[in-house]
């Protein structure tokens, strides 16, 4: 008989067994009915078009302003498709609403600002955001922001004033926000600054002073700095006649330029500015109101007051300090310091058809060609001169010389540069 091994298995078969067997496996996370799943968030909406945001205005404009939201951005006023105009990039179904009509680089007319100030193309805050100073500006006092260009797009704010009448000066100027008074006058903005030929400024004196007021910005100044030197040039020609070849030699200097640059001084300059009268016979002061007056009830076709602006500074001791210091660089030769100014005037000219025609470029080529300037220009002069010089502006410089030339004393050495050049050298013709 076989004897049956009642042994059990042996260390080595159980553990193959065991690993062998399958392993327990981790409970599967319980899924949640789809009843208790959120909803999946709506795609954002992109920003409107530039077509949407036309349609809107000019819907808004034909409608009487139905197209309005509440304080919570809802739509009032109509309920159909054409309230909320389709993107041109957006999804065929996807409705994107044109822009609220508070948005736009300024508030909206008569709001206020943070201080309690009008907020306006020129008021105190001329954008949302301006620009941050730097530390050493911000411990003086100085901002660095710079006026945003001004806008006339009156349609996406609606005026405060019942009697505003856009594109045409109409009531009591001193009733109109900042953009609404703006926005009725016809004027542009050049480098050398605001000018006008609206009507309403040559027939209201308030209106007129309210324009240089508003317009009393302060001009872009920049420090230039060229150095330079002079070389001497040796010019050698030859020349042959009747066979014969002859040599002459001339000379004459030459202005080589080794460095130029220029440093910004408008952050530096007060914004407010101060509006005052030259000086009549008698020693006092004309009033503003008399001038402004007196150009209003004037008959000339020709007539044009200016407002001169100007940056009080020491311009001599500016001139030392930075040509004191770049001589410390080692620099042996001329330094020349200028003040190239811009936006600094306010003018308003005659609305009158004839002084149109004759302020025309093609009008001045005629009378040049033609000589007629002898005559015109001699006439126009003595038109204007009645109030030449009559009203100035002068801007504060809040830093002195010395502290402006530490302050970009860096920079200035860093742009000082030149070149040994031997001083006389011959070119050959």
């Amino acid at each position: 008989m076989r004897s049956v091994d009642k042994q059990g298995p042996s260390s080595g078969d159980e553990a193959g067994r065991r690993s062998d067997a399958p392993q327990p496996q981790p409970p599967a996370p319980v899924v949640p009915s789809s009843s208790a799943m959120e909803e999946p968030s709506a795609p954002p909406l992109l920003p409107p078009s530039y077509d949407d945001v036309l349609s809107s205005i000019h819907s808004d404009a034909s409608a009487g302003g139905s197209n309005r939201r509440d304080g919570n951005n809802n739509w009032l006023g109509g309920s159909s498709s054409t309230d909320r105009p389709l993107s041109s990039s957006s999804a065929p179904h996807m409705m994107t609403p044109p822009l609220p009509h508070h948005q736009g680089p300024y508030p909206a007319a008569g709001a206020e600002s943070s201080q309690g100030t009008s907020v306006g193309p020129f008021g105190d805050h001329k954008s949302p955001l301006p620009a941050p100073a730097s530390p050493g500006l911000a411990a003086a006092g100085l901002t660095t922001g710079e006026s945003e260009p001004l806008i006339t797009v009156y349609a996406t704010n609606p005026p405060t004033s019942s009697n505003f009448v856009p594109g045409r000066g109409s009531g009591d100027p001193g009733e109109l926000s900042s953009r609404d008074f703006f926005a009725s006058l016809e004027y542009k903005r050049s480098s050398k600054g605001y000018s006008s030929a609206d009507p309403w400024l040559n027939t209201n004196s308030r209106a007129l002073l309210r324009f240089i007021t508003e317009c009393n910005e302060r001009p872009r100044v920049s420090v230039e700095v060229v150095g330079s030197h002079t070389e001497n040039r040796v010019v050698e020609s030859t020349r042959t006649e009747n066979g014969q070849t002859r040599c002459e030699t001339h000379t004459h200097q030459e202005s080589i330029v080794d460095f130029k640059f220029s440093l910004e001084l408008t952050p530096y300059v007060h914004d407010k500015g101060s509006l005052y009268t030259a000086r009549g016979p008698t020693g006092e002061p004309y009033d503003i109101s008399t001038i402004l007056e007196d150009y209003v009830r004037a008959d000339n076709f020709l007539k044009e007051i200016r407002v001169q602006k100007k940056v009080i500074w020491d311009y001599e001791l500016v001139r030392r300090e930075i040509s004191d210091f770049i001589k410390t660089t080692g620099y042996p030769h001329t330094v020349t310091v200028s003040f190239p100014m811009e936006h600094d005037r306010i003018s308003v000219k005659s609305h009158n058809a004839a002084a149109k025609i004759w302020r025309h470029p093609i009008c001045s080529f005629l009378c040049l060609i033609t000589c007629a300037c002898i005559v015109g220009w001699p006439m126009q002069y003595f038109a204007t001169t009645r109030w030449r010089n009559k009203l100035m502006s002068d801007f504060v410089v809040l830093a002195s010389p010395r502290d402006f030339v530490d302050r970009n004393s860096s920079f200035i050495r860093n742009q000082v540069s030149w070149s040994a050049r031997p001083c006389l050298f011959t070119t050959t013709c």
